[in-house]
């Protein structure tokens, strides 16, 4: 006697190669989590980006298609644009001969918590390259099954610290 799956019958494994494109025009450090409902979250941790580079983050993130399948896959992007210095400071980090320091974090999405983009993977995505290009002002999500845009920012731009209230005293 065989033990019953947990599995739906009609559900089909699949994958997708995922590369990350620059197109900020600024170098950056970039991180992206993929996340399909349910599963453990893929982390590329944060990678060096010049302007212009393309750099393929995971050569395989899993997704499942089929009738009785109920999950999405999630979506985020963070950065942190990288500010040239000169190399005196101990705080400096050299990329192509140029030194370097965090400057401000940005991230894609709407809000200050957790948010995940949604871009659903389809079996037609299954063994292609999904895109994502990283703009000033948004990310792109590029698979064979479709594109979808989210807003990419600085973390907190659109807040008015205290300090800088003229209504406060």
């Amino acid at each position: 006697m065989t033990a019953p799956s947990a599995q739906a019958p009609q559900l089909t494994r699949r994958w997708s190669k995922v590369v990350v494109e620059n197109r900020t025009g600024s170098y950056f450090k970039l991180q992206v989590l993929h996340e399909y409902t349910g599963e453990q979250t893929n982390d590329s941790g944060y990678i060096d980006f010049k302007p212009g580079d393309s750099k393929t983050i995971f050569e395989k993130v899993y997704f499942n298609t089929g009738l009785f399948t109920t999950g999405v896959d999630n979506w985020k992007v963070h950065g942190i644009r990288l500010i040239e210095v000169t190399p005196d400071s101990k705080w400096t980090k050299m990329i192509v001969g140029k030194y370097f320091i965090d400057g401000l974090p940005y991230k894609s999405g709407h809000g200050l918590l957790a948010q995940w983009k949604k871009h659903t993977l389809r079996a037609a995505d299954d063994g292609q390259e999904t895109v994502i290009k990283v703009f000033p002002t948004e990310v792109q999500f590029i698979s064979p099954s479709g594109r979808s845009t989210t807003v990419f920012g600085t973390v907190g731009e659109n807040i008015i610290p205290f300090s800088a209230n003229p209504q406060q005293k």
